[in-house]
């Protein structure tokens, strides 16, 4: 048997070097391969790594805007209160409440609510999917630029004239 593998070989030696090459070829490319799949894996973690903490940081920045419409919330109500005691309340407002304390407290309230929706659409932690934390930096961003909206409309006091 091992001398008809000699004869074999020894007949044709081209094809036991193509045969040699083509081995080692497909060695080569099963050793690439393998490190082509951890370096893909690598950067897919990275990728994911960079996500998860852009999404932190979105998740600040709507925190700090909601943060800011409540301090501007609250000294617009101080500023409104302090103005209807400079003032007087108008003839026959009675005990109802005011047109512009109803606009703070909608948008504080709008804001707290858009707060809450985004907390709701967070990825888990564990999450793997670059999509959903693309989608969730995009709405937090959105949401960001809705609270500071809200912020930006809260009613400021005006001198009035009875």
């Amino acid at each position: 048997m091992l001398g008809s593998f000699w004869n074999l070989v020894s007949d044709n030696p081209i094809e036991l070097y193509t045969a040699v090459i083509a081995t080692v070829g497909v060695a080569c490319w099963y050793v690439d391969r393998r490190s082509m799949k951890t370096a893909l894996n690598a950067a897919r973690n990275h990728e994911l790594v960079a996500l998860r903490l852009k999404s932190q940081e979105s998740k600040t920045r709507v925190e700090r805007s909601l943060a800011v419409l409540q301090t501007k919330s609250e000294l617009a109500r101080n500023h409104w209160q302090n103005h209807r005691l400079r003032n007087g309340p108008l003839l026959g407002s009675g005990f109802h409440v005011s047109e512009e304390d109803k606009q703070i407290s909608y948008a504080v309230r709008t804001g707290g609510q858009l707060f809450n929706k985004l907390n709701a659409t967070m990825p888990e932690p564990h999450c793997f999917e670059v999509a959903k934390f693309e989608l969730y930096i995009s709405a937090a961003d959105r949401t960001s630029i809705q609270i500071d909206n809200l912020a930006a409309q809260l009613p400021d006091p005006q001198l009035l004239h009875h």
